[in-house]
């Protein structure tokens, strides 16, 4: 699968993982019909999977699932650097260093989200050059697998989306390192 191809995967993930409000619920048909252009067949099936489960759930259920899961899990919130820092002064760093990243890329953020937010994350790695990308998300690689191994633990609908990410992931080299590996 192309570079070009894993942006898709970004961005179609980034949006799925965003706040499903009643427009995010308008462009579901959208998503599936994006994703039919991505060559790698379990991608466009767990996406399409994922969709067809979220069209099937009441509007009202699905917001309280996203709020609980997302909003209140402590293990899977998604801010990313949050896991390894918490509130601690390290996350303050490490928060300055990825708007840092954001800027030398090319990338306007706005002050909405912090920089470490899964979703903004995805949509700037779907818009970036892999020399950008590819560090950052080896960086995070463990903090992604971590929050997708909660989501399988509460049997939350959500940990599909992390498996899409982690098959994009592994096409662009991205992947779990051995302990005390450096990448």
């Amino acid at each position: 699968m192309d570079y070009a191809h894993v942006q898709t995967v970004f961005e179609i993930v980034s949006y799925l993982l965003s706040y499903p409000d009643r427009q995010w619920r308008d462009q579901l048909d959208d998503c599936a019909m994006f994703s039919q252009q991505i060559p790698h067949r379990p991608i466009v099936q767990n996406i399409q999977k994922f969709i067809d489960y979220v069209k099937q759930t009441d509007e009202t259920s699905w917001i309280e699932t996203y709020v609980y899961t997302f909003d209140f899990g402590k293990k899977t919130n998604l801010y990313v650097t949050y896991m390894s820092t918490g509130e601690q002064r390290e996350r303050g760093i490490e928060l300055l260093q990825l708007k840092q990243l954001y800027k030398s890329a090319g990338f306007d953020i706005t002050e909405r989200e912090l920089p470490d937010y899964l979703p903004l994350m995805l949509e700037f790695a779907s818009q970036a050059e892999r020399v950008y990308v590819q560090p950052l998300m080896q960086k995070y690689f463990n903090h992604m697998s971590h929050i997708r191994e909660q989501l399988i633990a509460a049997e939350s609908y959500y940990a599909i989306l992390f498996d899409v990410l982690l098959m994009a992931l592994e096409e662009i080299g991205v992947r779990k390192l051995a302990e005390g590996s450096v990448s």
